[in-house]
């Protein structure tokens, strides 16, 4: 983008939406969100000083953001209200096999998360939060079906 071509976007009107009156937003631009504005842009490796950003890219971030509010929610109602933790979480052992899968998943993505951020890679550290939740928690843990392996 580039004040000079009148082509820049001010990030306000990503956050908020807008109705703007251009060539390549013909319906405004929707209402994106902080968290998805930000998590789009940490999730580009940028080896420079310009970033080629999507309004599709920051939606889908959007909408990233409100599966993991929805998935918590979900499980903070499926725990209850009186649910209290009788281990701490390093010592719990799973029984399910399910249990024991996510889990390892999730190993797997921390590690990976860890070794993308000692890179001070913060795009590769996403892409793995982001293929977790959704392919390995969301997509089979909460809503059932085969682990892939």
């Amino acid at each position: 983008m580039s004040k000079s071509l009148g082509n820049v976007i001010d990030p306000r009107d990503v956050i908020a939406g807008a109705s703007l009156q251009r060539r390549q937003f013909p319906h405004g631009i929707p209402e994106c969100g902080a968290d998805g504005l930000r998590l789009a842009l940490c999730s580009h490796n940028v080896h420079g000083d310009d970033i080629r950003l999507d309004v599709g890219t920051i939606l889908g971030y959007r909408h990233f953001c409100n599966k993991v509010w929805n998935a918590v929610k979900f499980v903070l109602a499926a725990l209850g209200s009186q649910f209290e933790a009788h281990h701490p979480p390093e010592e719990t052992v799973p029984e399910q096999p399910m249990e024991r899968w996510v889990l390892s998943r999730l190993v797997q993505a921390v590690g990976e998360c860890g070794r993308h951020m000692e890179a001070l890679e913060v795009h590769g550290a996403v892409a793995a939060v982001h293929h977790f939740w959704l392919r390995h928690f969301c997509d089979v843990y909460l809503v059932g079906g085969r682990p892939s392996v």
